[in-house]
């Protein structure tokens, strides 16, 4: 009997879909979303409709002041490797 091991990759990508900003002397990021953005990336679970997103801190605020964004990740490929 041979014994093989795999490695597998998986390639994401962020598909960024909005922005936000730390409000101010509270912990709540506010955000705003691209609805046609966010649609692209909706699935079905259970017969209702849902969206997995990340919000992350920007390392510093940008030009508008937003101080997060927001994206999805996509699994653009998957390799096996023995």
């Amino acid at each position: 009997m041979i014994n093989q091991s795999y490695t597998y990759i998986i390639i994401f990508s962020k598909k960024y879909i909005g922005k936000g900003k730390q409000v101010e002397n509270m912990d709540i990021v506010e955000v705003s979303l691209n609805m046609a953005e966010l649609q692209k990336y909706t699935f079905e679970y259970e017969g209702e409709t849902y969206i997995k997103f990340n919000v992350a801190k920007l390392k510093e605020p940008d030009h508008y002041g937003k101080t997060h964004t927001v994206y999805v990740s996509v699994k653009e490929s998957e390799s096996k490797e023995s």
